[in-house]
């Protein structure tokens, strides 16, 4: 079996980039994952409160789309 997608570009950029960038969403929600089954499962990292183990969860995913050149839809 064989897919293809098309998009007209540049309108459709944006669809295109999600489209593209499946997998790298697919990992980065893994590794999401991993990292805080590891702090429950491990208590590698204590937070204080719920607000800063939520901005923690924030900036791991902030720096690892930065790492991997994902973005957000507009």
């Amino acid at each position: 079996m064989k897919a293809i997608l098309k998009f007209n570009l540049p309108e459709e950029e944006e669809q295109f980039n999600a489209a593209n960038k499946g997998m790298d969403w697919a990992l980065l929600t893994w590794d999401v994952e991993m990292q805080c089954r590891d702090w429950i499962k491990y208590d590698s990292h204590k937070f204080v409160s719920v607000e800063e183990t939520l901005q923690g969860v924030r900036d791991m995913i902030s720096e690892a789309m930065n790492e991997n050149g994902l973005f957000f839809p507009k």
